[in-house]
Order: C-alpha cells, then structure tokens, then sequence
C-alpha cells in the first residue's frame, strides 16, 4: 500500500487533470477531421475536405470510370450544353402550348422544376425514394427537416440506411448486401442496382447497416449469387450490364457458371408479362447489355443477336398500338385505345416511352411517333404535382419513370443533361 503526502496528492491530481485535458481535445480533433457522409469519388483514399458555405450533408458523387449502357462519361464536368436549374426563368411553369413551340426548353424546365418537388425523408418509404432517384441520380436530394442537415442526398441516404419511415432497404449478411424487394422497398430484384448504374456511380461506394460497412461491390457480388433460372432478372441484367464486361464469368449461390450473354439467354426464355411494366424493364435490360457489348466493336454472337431481334419486334409493336394522341393503353401491350383511368395511361406512356428512348436507334428518335409520346408524356408530367409522402406507388413511379424519360431523350436528342445546385 502506499501513501502520498497532501503536497504531492495536489501534484498528482493536477498532472491528472492535465492528461485528462489534452485527451479531450485529441478526441475532438479526430472527430472533427472524420467528416459527415459517404464518399462516392471513386477511391477509398482520404479526400480533402472542403470548405463549406451550407449547411447541407455534402455527399459528392462522381461518375465511374467505365462506360455506362448508354454513353461515354463526359471528360468535361460541364459540357457546353448543360442547363443549371438555379435561374429563376428555368423555372416557369409549363403548359401544353409551351410544349407545343418548345419542346427542348419545357423538357428542361420539367426536370429542374420537379427537382424541387424533393421528397422528404421522414414522411417516405425506401422505395419511394430510390424512385425518386431514377430520374436524378446521383444528384437527387432529400429533405430531412433537422436544422443541421435541412438536406441530403438521396442516394447516400439510402446506401446509409437511414430510416424512412422506421424501414430501410439494405441488410448485411457478412460479405453479403441483401437489398429488400416487396411493396415500400425495391418493386422487383436489381432496381436498385440499376439505377445507380444509370447514374454511373462507382462500385466501391460504402453502403451501410448499422455498424457494418460494406461497398457497392458487395452488391453487386450479391447480385450475382442470386442469379437464376426463370427469375425475373430484367433489372439485374440492366445494373450488371455497367458493372462487368461482356466477357466476365462468375458463380451463382449453387456454383453455377453465369455470364451476361446467359442473363441474355434466361430473360429471352422468359416470358413477360404483356400487360405490366414487366415488359419494358426486360426491354431496358436486354437493351443495356446489347450496348455494353457494342462498345467491344465485336459481332453480336448467339444470345446478344437474339436481344437485338427481340428488341427491334417489340419496338415496332409498341408503335402499332400507341393511341393516336401518343399515349398508350394502361395494359401496355395488350390493348390499344382511350381510357378513364389517366393514372394507369400516364404509368403506361411513361415506361414505354422509357423503353423506347433508351433502345431505339439515334436515328429512329426523330420519328414522328416519339415526338408525339415525348410531347404528350411531358405535358402529363405538366398537369400533375405528385406527392411521396401521399401519392400511390403508380403515381409516383409514373412520374419518376416520365421524368427519366425525358432526361434520356434530351439527352440523346439534344445533348442536354440537368445540373442541380
């Protein structure tokens, strides 16, 4: 045992007080320098942080390296073309007599006005935010109502698995990232994955659940390992389509082999429901993996030319039975003609006009047809103001999926792309 006098217990406590003192402003100094958000650059290496003038939760996405479905990546940040959405004269409203004298400008306007109408994030479900991020990607951000962060973004809100209304979207099994599929999460396996490969987001962004820290890539393996016979994989074909080369094999969950030429195969031997948006996303997926495999300016073997036969009937079909107004039936497919239901046409328009944006030839855009469905689903998207906390799962993906129509077609038409401050 041993005894201090009461000089030197005075000594040992200020020493201690002093130790104590210089931990804490350690620890702040860590916490401080962590920084808020994940990071999508595209490296795992730390990034400097910037200086910031607001007070919103800044999660930068950047592109990815590889080529998207549809296009190269812009070596430019800013390409003489794009529109930023911060002018108050962008932000007009739009009316059919406005379509009608300009199409280029009223597309425009729609995006960066809807782009307003953000979602907040405690009064939605996951799936009503990722379908939000359809049309605006890694640029889509949310409200959240706190005074710290009033807003963030939409993708890095899902990927951090904060609640939406108490739900999230991802779990994590060990090495697995397991992305919810039911009513309020992802409406069928791969939608997800998809529309981050839409936006071009990198493979090594950080998804979390809780404590766990996982990456896109782990996803993107889980993807893989469900991969299936008889599966509705339309979606997951359309984000493995960016995510791997033509050549690349990998092991489903019973050690099967897979590539994107079988994914081909096992949607063209699937048959899809004609009358749903089953059939426009298995057209999305076959159409992201013909032009993946484009880019190696090889022939199309076996599977792939088989894609391109499907592709070129379906897009024909779908012009015989467009209404005269440019609208399709809400069975899709199966019918032609007017309906009362204008919720079911304007979800109908909307995927089917995707659908064929997106796989049509660049020269075939400029039919009199697509001009006629663009300008009718851009002056639907005009008469409507949805709401996400309130709206139906057909309204809302109705307008997200009109929206990311008309994003595709400026894009490819015009060579426009939306910036978002």
């Amino acid at each position: 045992m041993f005894f201090f006098s009461s000089d030197e217990k005075i000594k040992t406590v200020f020493i201690f007080t002093i130790i104590l003192m210089i931990w804490n402003v350690v620890c702040v100094s860590v916490t401080a320098q962590s920084g808020l958000g994940p990071n999508l650059r595209g490296n795992s290496r730390a990034v400097p942080k910037e200086q910031s003038t607001t007070s919103q939760l800044v999660i930068q996405p950047q592109p990815s390296t590889a080529p998207s479905p549809t296009k190269q990546p812009s070596s430019s940040s800013q390409s003489p073309m794009q529109m930023p959405v911060n002018q108050q004269a962008q932000l007009a409203p739009v009316t059919a007599q406005t379509i009608a004298n300009d199409l280029q400008g009223s597309i425009q306007r729609l995006l960066a006005i809807n782009e307003r109408r953000r979602p907040n994030l405690p009064d939605c479900l996951p799936g009503t935010v990722l379908a939000y991020c359809v049309p605006y990607g890694s640029q889509a951000m949310v409200t959240t109502q706190t005074r710290e962060n009033p807003a963030i973004y939409a993708v890095g809100a899902i990927c951090w698995n904060i609640p939406c209304q108490g739900k999230t979207l991802f779990q994590i099994s060990g090495d697995r990232v397991i992305a919810r599929v039911g009513e309020n999460y992802q409406s069928v396996p791969g939608e997800f994955l998809a529309m981050l490969a839409f936006s071009e987001i990198a493979p090594n962004y950080e998804i979390k659940a809780g404590s766990t820290s996982r990456t896109l890539e782990h996803l993107i393996n889980t993807e893989k390992r469900n991969c299936s016979r008889g599966q509705n994989q339309s979606l997951v074909l359309a984000g493995l389509s960016f995510y791997t080369s033509p050549d690349e094999h990998w092991k489903n969950s019973l050690g099967e082999d897979w590539t994107l030429e079988r994914l081909v195969y096992e949607e063209l031997s699937r048959r899809a429901d004609q009358s749903s948006a089953d059939v426009t996303n298995q057209l999305l997926g076959l159409s992201a993996a013909v032009q993946k495999y484009q880019l190696s300016k090889r022939p199309l073997p076996g599977s792939f030319a088989g894609a391109v036969t499907h592709l070129e009937t379906y897009q024909r079909f779908a012009l015989s039975v467009q209404n005269h107004d440019g609208t399709w039936h809400p069975l899709f497919f199966v019918s032609k003609g007017a309906s009362p239901d204008s919720d079911s046409v304007f979800y109908a328009t909307a995927h089917i006009m995707r659908a064929l944006v997106y796989s049509l030839p660049q020269e075939q855009l400029n039919d009199p047809q697509i001009h006629r469905g663009i300008s009718i689903l851009a002056t639907l998207i005009s008469q409507r103001t949805v709401s996400y906390s309130q709206g139906s799962d057909k309204q809302i993906r109705g307008m997200t999926v009109g929206l990311h129509a008309l994003s595709i077609y400026s894009q490819r038409v015009y060579g426009q792309t939306l910036l978002v401050p």
